[in-house]
């Protein structure tokens, strides 16, 4: 799935509103972007500058064409989603 600078900011936005309001982001996102690989962990995990930083979570843009996931500042390769949280949220 090709990622488009529209797309990033509305799949920030619901990830962020999805923090804000309790909703689990994880499903909140996959069911607006079926087949888009998004993951998440503790954003003391990652020492990569992130895409973008938010309150609940800094976003990672991931390129999974190789045989190992690398996370990429380029929108262009960005073929899936790391979410590095914040905070505890599901």
């Amino acid at each position: 799935m090709e990622l488009t600078d529209e797309d990033l900011t509305v799949l920030f936005d619901l990830g962020r509103n999805a923090c804000r309001s309790g909703e689990g982001i994880l499903p909140v996102l996959r069911t607006r972007f079926p087949g888009l690989p998004i993951t998440q962990c503790p954003a003391g995990d990652v020492s990569d500058e992130p895409f973008r930083t938010g309150e609940y979570f800094d976003l990672h843009l991931l390129d999974t064409r190789d045989h190992c996931p690398k996370i990429t500042s380029d929108s262009q390769a960005a073929t899936g989603l790391l979410l590095a949280m914040h905070r505890s949220t599901t």
